[in-house]
């Protein structure tokens, strides 16, 4: 499913954003390893360096209140994403964070959510993403 947003602002930040268009010249392997990318235009979202594990794993299934089944990977920080809709606690698949939608800055495709807490991580859905070779 594609999700078209217009007239919102998101939720960017412009240095990250910025350190990924410097990378995007450079070969797909860096030091922040292998790059992700949105499926459905490419856009660079994050690095396999900023794997983290969230309760003890780095990629989780859960079911939202629909029955729809997400498999998603975690990630410290996903700088070609943007934030989108109100940060809310209900439904969380994590005890003490709130989440918010997580969707391409390019395109704005949903790829998952952002979660804060204690900390704050990024749960992409792995279908969504591509990693180069």
């Amino acid at each position: 499913m594609t999700l078209t947003f217009t007239g919102y602002w998101f939720d960017t930040t412009s240095s990250d954003l910025l350190e990924l268009e410097k990378t995007e010249h450079k070969s797909s392997t860096t030091d922040r390893g292998k790059r992700l990318r949105c499926r459905l235009c490419e856009h660079v979202i994050t690095f396999e360096n900023q794997r983290v594990f969230v309760e003890g794993n780095h990629e989780h299934i859960r079911n939202n209140p629909h029955g729809y089944e997400f498999h998603f990977e975690c990630f410290q920080n996903a700088p070609g994403c943007s934030t989108f809709g109100e940060v809310t606690a209900e439904h969380s698949w994590f005890r003490g964070y709130k989440w918010q939608i997580a969707i391409c800055a390019e395109c704005g495709e949903h790829l998952g959510w952002l979660f804060r807490g204690e900390t704050s991580f990024y749960g992409l859905i792995s279908v969504r993403l591509i990693m180069e070779g």
